[in-house]
């Protein structure tokens, strides 16, 4: 059994990240698998203990998003592509203050820019270093804490979007997007990749097939907007908003 699973890794470079190799399905599996954990573990749990697990949470994200930065910023800041001002840098702060606040606007954005749009990081990531790096084990680590906050808002404390978290993350994200399309504009970068940076680099393959620039912001907004509806629609066919935040019918 050891011996089929060190095969597995024969050929796998532990200096760089190829998408959809090996590395990348274990990637995955392993940070599934924390989540399951953590939701298993959590539902368990008295509700003072399962504060405290929360708080515990909350600290550990803000710690990985400050070492992330920090490693990924070692040689020197670049305004260019070091800022934490993807959607995922955003995120990775949305998700431990939606879990300790239990503020329904971050619920919301945390809710939909999990399902619809970090889990693309999963699918299509934009990672280069390999296990040998730090920066691999922030990626995977980062990302999994935005999708399994989500998970465990939904898993152990019972968070259900309606329409009404629709509309706060689309306008959460309407804003966002507005404004490093601006900044982006101004530094010459690509936060959330819909600026048109001189550097083709920093433009993800997926990002490029969806047109030039500015086109392809449209084309992306549009696509969030259906990924959005798309990972709503399950619950307003089979789920029921929580009791304490449903809308009111009109009479």
């Amino acid at each position: 059994m050891l011996a089929s699973a060190t095969g597995l890794l024969d050929g796998v470079s532990f200096e760089t990240f190829t998408p959809f190799g090996i590395l990348h399905v274990v990637s995955v599996l392993g940070c599934f698998a924390a989540i399951a954990i953590l939701v298993l573990v959590a539902r368990r749990l008295t509700e003072p203990a399962e504060m405290r697990l929360r708080t515990g949470l909350a600290v550990f994200a803000f710690l990985v998003w400050g070492i992330y930065n920090v490693a990924w910023n070692w040689g020197g800041v670049d305004v260019a592509s070091g800022l934490p001002l993807h959607i995922c840098d955003v995120g990775g702060i949305i998700a431990p203050l939606a879990l300790v606040s239990q503020k329904r606007f971050l619920r919301a954005t945390l809710y939909f820019w999990a399902f619809a749009l970090t889990t693309q990081a999963f699918i299509q990531p934009t990672l280069v270093q390999g296990p040998a790096s730090p920066l691999f084990w922030c990626f995977w680590i980062a990302h999994t804490i935005i999708f399994g906050y989500a998970i465990y808002d939904i898993a152990v404390l019972g968070f259900r979007p309606d329409w009404s978290d629709f509309r706060r993350a689309a306008v959460f994200t309407i804003g966002y997007v507005g404004a490093v399309f601006v900044l982006n504009i101004a530094l010459g970068s690509n936060y959330a990749y819909v600026g048109d940076p001189a550097d083709t680099k920093l433009i993800p393959p997926f990002v490029a097939m969806l047109g030039p620039w500015p086109a392809r912001v449209l084309v992306m907004t549009a696509l969030a907007g259906l990924g959005f509806l798309l990972v709503f629609l399950p619950w307003r066919f089979f789920g029921k908003p929580s009791a304490e935040t449903a809308e009111p019918e009109a009479a």
